[in-house]
C-alpha cells in the first residue's frame, strides 16, 4: 500500500536505525496490563485545543514531561497525507498517527520537506520503535513515480503499532524517549476517533 506523505506502507525494505544506538525490544518484564487494570486518567477523554490550519484536530499530549500539541491523522486520507508538503514543524508540535487496528507499520517520507523523529505505539502507550527521518530529496526531473517511491527509505515499526507520533528532529533524544518507554495518551477517544472511520463504511 502506498500513499501520501510520512504515510503507513508494507514494503519489505530494510531497517533503518534510530541514531547509532543499537535497538533492543522492550523488556519483557514488562508485561501488557490486564483487563481488569485501571486505565490512566486521560484513556477515555479527548481534550481538543483547536482545529489546525489544515482542518486536523490539535491535542496536547505529554512526551517525558514536555507538552506537545499535535494534530491527529485519525482517517486514510489525513494518515496518507500526513505531514507531505509541510515546510516547518515547530518545536513543541508534532503529528500523531491513529489507526484502527494493531499491525506491523512501515512509514516513508513521501513528499516531505522537513525531517522529523517518529516513535511507534503499540496499543497499550508502549514505544516500540524510534527513528530519525532525514528530509528525501524530491522527485526529480524526467523520474517515475516508482522510481521515486523505489528509493524512498522506510521506517518500521517491527512490532504491531497502532499509533506513530512525528515529532521535529531530534527531539526524542533530546527528550531521552527509550523502547519500552509509555507515552500516556487518550486511548479509548483515540481508538474512537478511529473506528468512525470503519464503522461509517458498514453503514453505506
Amino acid at each position: 500500500l502506498l500513499g501520501g506523505g510520512c504515510a503507513d506502507h508494507r514494503l519489505d525494505e530494510p531497517d533503518t536505525p534510530f541514531s547509532d544506538a543499537v535497538e533492543v525490544a522492550p523488556p519483557a518484564s514488562r508485561p501488557d496490563p490486564t483487563p481488569s487494570a485501571p486505565a490512566p486518567p486521560s484513556a477515555g477523554r479527548l481534550d481538543v485545543l483547536r482545529t489546525s490550519e489544515f482542518g486536523l484536530p490539535v491535542i496536547a499530549i505529554d512526551v517525558t514531561g514536555e507538552r506537545f500539541e499535535v494534530e491527529l491523522a485519525a482517517t486514510n486520507p489525513a494518515r496518507m497525507r500526513g505531514l507531505a508538503g509541510r515546510t516547518r514543524l515547530p518545536s513543541g508540535t508534532g503529528m500523531l498517527f491513529v489507526h484502527p487496528d494493531d499491525l506491523h507499520r512501515r512509514y516513508w517520507m513521501k513528499g516531505c520537506l522537513v525531517p522529523m523523529d517518529i516513535a511507534f505505539i503499540d496499543r497499550q502507550g508502549r514505544v516500540v520503535a524510534m527513528h530519525r527521518m532525514p528530509m528525501e530529496p524530491p522527485q526529480r526531473a524526467g523520474e517515475t513515480l516508482a522510481e521515486y517511491h523505489g528509493r524512498l527509505a522506510g521506517y518500521p515499526s517491527r512490532r504491531p503499532a497502532r499509533y506513530a507520533l512525528e515529532v521535529p528532529f531530534g527531539d526524542l533524544d533530546r527528550l531521552g524517549v527509550t523502547l519500552g518507554d509509555t507515552i500516556e495518551l487518550p486511548r479509548e477517544a483515540l481508538d474512537e476517533l478511529a473506528a468512525r472511520e470503519i464503522l461509517g463504511d458498514r453503514r453505506r
